[in-house]
């Protein structure tokens, strides 16, 4: 998603609100943000659910759309896409495969 101008600080505390708000709910394994560090206002959001069920449950719900439409304000351009995590690999451990992100 690009953040309007002038709107990164305010968006990324919005955002981490609503990013604790979602790891409380049923499914939700992890949220992250990632910046571009040659473009600022450039930011990735990963969710991580535990399967599609989970995340179809969440896209659905009046709970998504309340945490979205915080967000919204900041926002200049988004673009959603659903992946499929096929390996994971940490440090010191075996490739574990995965669900939906």
């Amino acid at each position: 998603m690009t953040v309007r101008e002038g709107c990164g600080d305010e968006f990324r505390a919005a955002w981490l609100e609503t990013a604790q708000a979602t790891a409380a709910l049923p499914g939700c394994v992890a949220q992250s943000l990632l910046r571009d560090p040659r473009n600022p206002r450039t930011h990735l959001v990963m969710a991580d659910w535990s399967d599609l069920a989970a995340l179809e449950s969440f896209q659905n719900s009046p709970e998504r759309e309340r945490l979205s439409t915080r967000l919204e304000p900041f926002r200049e351009s988004a673009h959603k896409h659903v992946l499929d995590l096929v390996e994971h690999v940490v440090a010191g451990t075996a490739s574990t495969r995965g669900g939906p992100s």
